[in-house]
């Protein structure tokens, strides 16, 4: 077996021959590097490029580092997926975590992949890119970007590195020096309340400063933005809260310099975007009278976040006294996953099974409604708090009557 060092170089070699190639990878999803540092993935396999010629641009998605940690398994962040639904193709530059000892090292040469890939894909047609990343892949992104004048906007979540040494403190201005440097036409910053992996140190206030004096247009979600944690920018709770935000930046023809405000918008509008099926014909209920004993609390559309994944609930129509009810039930992460499934009543909670397993039950609980999800085995629980739609149920222009709104 290589040692380490000797497979390093290896896959060094390995870089040049891969960057060199014409064509761009299959991108397939879920590769295993091999003897590679770098490879490039789609950021969504179950949904449909746009292509060069129809896509708003293109965006190349950096993960973080975290030691020997695989990182290249972490998925795309949900918020990525309403922008590719909105137009945009999302790829992700996976890094084989082996290439991340020597963390300068790693840096220098990932913001030179990310470039290299930046040009690839400018040279297959696409008229925007943009760059993103999280943590470490936000502190590429933000270095990247200052050194090319060819990108047309970047997204750091959280950028940076974790400092080494127990007493050790987050180097701020390396962020700050980027950001004074900057070539792009736009700019998107996260910094979340309470980013204990770098200390909690407070950098919106600076970065504010710095952006405000520079011709661009910047996005800037600092620690009043109601995020929270090193990870706060890149799960289903910023999707909601910001991602149609994110999409209206990004998309918008013309911006003025100066910090971008979000436009009025509802968690909801997000979380159907992600998960109510285009076109649909199931009807959720959402007249409580229509029901049966039991299930009134239970009617309209309700949605919520476990841990990162943006869920979806709703009763049916259709069930009967000799037919037990129906829902829909559906997910959103790096996939979209879930279906219709029958529902057990009991106890005042209704419950859901999987196929693989798995198991939901939803609860009235003070005055708030629970999702509560249960691994198959049994060895995992995470609770949510769903929030309902605010929309009420339409009336019928000939009869009054109150009527359920097919998803759209």
């Amino acid at each position: 077996m290589l040692r380490q060092g000797a497979f390093l170089a290896a896959m060094i070699v390995l870089i040049g021959a891969a960057v060199a190639g014409a064509a761009p990878a299959t991108l397939v999803c879920d590769q295993e590097p091999g003897a590679r540092l770098y490879w490039v993935e789609r950021g969504f396999c179950d949904l449909e490029m746009n292509g060069p010629e129809h896509a708003q641009g293109i965006i190349i998605w950096n993960h973080g580092i975290n030691a020997t940690t695989e990182q290249w398994r972490a998925p795309t962040p949900p918020a990525f997926r309403l922008l590719q639904a909105r137009g945009w193709d999302v790829l992700i530059l996976k890094r084989n975590h082996l290439g991340d000892a020597n963390v300068d090292v790693a840096l220098s040469r990932t913001v030179e992949r990310t470039l290299e890939e930046a040009r690839i894909q400018h040279e297959r047609g696409y008229r925007r890119v943009v760059l993103a990343g999280q943590s470490f892949g936000g502190y590429v992104t933000l270095e990247a970007a200052s050194r090319s004048g060819d990108i047309f906007a970047a997204i750091a979540m959280a950028p940076g590195v974790r400092p080494i040494g127990a007493n050790a403190r987050l180097d701020t201005s390396v962020t700050e020096r980027s950001l004074r440097r900057i070539k792009t036409e736009r700019v998107a910053v996260v910094f979340p309340k309470d980013d204990a992996l770098f200390g909690n140190v407070i950098r919106g206030e600076s970065a504010n400063n710095i952006l405000a004096a520079r011709r661009l247009a910047y996005l800037l979600l600092d620690e009043t933005s109601g995020l929270t944690g090193h990870a706060g920018g890149i799960g289903g709770r910023f999707a909601l809260m910001y991602g149609l935000c994110l999409s209206e930046f990004l998309a918008a023809p013309a911006l003025p310099a100066g910090r971008f405000t979000c436009p009025p918008a509802e968690e909801w509008d997000a979380a159907r975007e992600l998960l109510v099926p285009s076109g649909s014909t199931v009807s959720v209920v959402d007249d409580p009278t229509s029901v049966g004993t039991g299930l009134a609390a239970f009617t309209g559309r309700w949605y919520g976040v476990l841990e990162d994944t943006i869920v979806f609930f709703g009763l049916l129509e259709g069930g009967g006294a000799s037919s037990p009810p129906r829902s829909l039930y559906r997910w959103a992460a790096f996939r979209i996953g879930g279906g219709i499934f029958d529902v057990a009543v009991k106890d005042g909670q209704l419950g859901v099974g999987f196929p693989n397993g798995a198991s939901i039950v939803v609860s009235p609980v003070g005055g708030e409604m629970v999702l509560t999800w249960t691994s198959a085995d049994g060895t995992r629980v995470v609770n949510t708090v769903l929030a309902r739609e605010k929309r009420l149920p339409t009336r019928s222009a000939s009869t009054g009557a109150r009527t359920s709104n097919p998803l759209r």
